[in-house]
């Protein structure tokens, strides 16, 4: 079931009696909607995007195992009102482009997460989040296979770890045994991304892949992808950053990835934009 643009509705109910309902799909494009309460017992598949945050009000025993929430604050929200429901989740999916506040620690965990994917990117995120507090996310994942964020910021206005002499800060967290793939979409110079990088290289005996994309992620914008055979165009604030994410990763992150680890660099490509390393 795929609802769209359904402009007049407050509150969604799907029934019980939608035995065979697998797959919700809810796009809200500006409409009313609050609450979405869901009763079909055999959902596994549920995704909701919208513009403001809904409450959700999930049956007792529902299991799903993909799930997928877009709207302003929903990292926190998860987190902090965490449904049982999500208890059995394999596959997340949260996307904000404003949190407002820290996750917060969770009072339960997602045992049975393999892959999650957390979206914060934005033209500029408040720069009093840090992003370490997704720490608290991913010690609630023992089991976690893959990793996908985008940090992307077209303008970047949390503090760089470039020009800073004071040291990267130890957080506490578990030890991960079992992840294998961390993709970082948008990295920049951000001090707490950084130090979110080096925690996870630090506490992740498994790891096998990690790339650090200092692009937008997007494969148009590639000059090997688009019909212009050149890069789309970055703004020149954004590729300045783009040289300081660079000279973070050198700094700081390249001498803690282990040999084991392949690290792969994405960078806007040389032969279209004049991309010089800062020094």
């Amino acid at each position: 079931m795929q609802l769209k643009c359904c402009n007049k509705i407050i509150c969604l109910k799907i029934p019980f009696h939608l035995q065979q309902l697998r797959y919700l799909d809810v796009f809200d494009g500006g409409s009313l909607l609050r609450v979405i309460e869901v009763e079909a017992p055999n959902l596994s598949n549920f995704q909701f995007m919208g513009h403001r945050q809904v409450q959700l009000s999930l049956a007792v025993g529902l299991q799903f195992k993909k799930f997928d929430l877009s709207f302003p604050g929903a990292v926190s929200y998860v987190c902090s009102a965490f449904p049982p429901s999500l208890r059995y989740v394999e596959a997340l999916s949260l996307g904000s482009w404003r949190e407002m506040i820290d996750t917060p620690v969770l009072p339960s965990k997602f045992l049975h997460l393999k892959h999650l994917s957390v979206d914060l990117q934005a033209m500029t995120f408040p720069p009093t989040y840090d992003y370490c507090s997704l720490i608290s996310l991913l010690d609630a994942s023992p089991s976690l296979e893959t990793l996908v964020m985008n940090v992307l910021q077209k303008k970047m206005l949390h503090e760089s770890i470039v020009g800073d002499t004071s040291h990267l800060r130890q957080m506490p967290g578990h030890r991960h045994d079992r992840l294998k793939t961390v993709k970082i979409i948008g990295f920049s110079s951000a001090k707490s991304v950084v130090e979110l990088t080096c925690h996870i290289i630090e506490n992740t005996a498994s790891l096998q892949c990690l790339t650090l994309d200092t692009t937008t992620g997007h494969p148009w914008h590639s000059c090997l992808t688009n019909y212009s055979g050149k890069c789309l165009v970055l703004h020149v604030d954004f590729l300045v950053e783009v040289g300081k994410g660079l000279l973070a990763i050198k700094t700081y992150v390249e001498p803690k990835v282990p040999s084991r680890v392949k690290l792969n660099v994405v960078e806007p490509c040389r032969r279209c934009h004049d991309l010089e390393p800062l020094s």
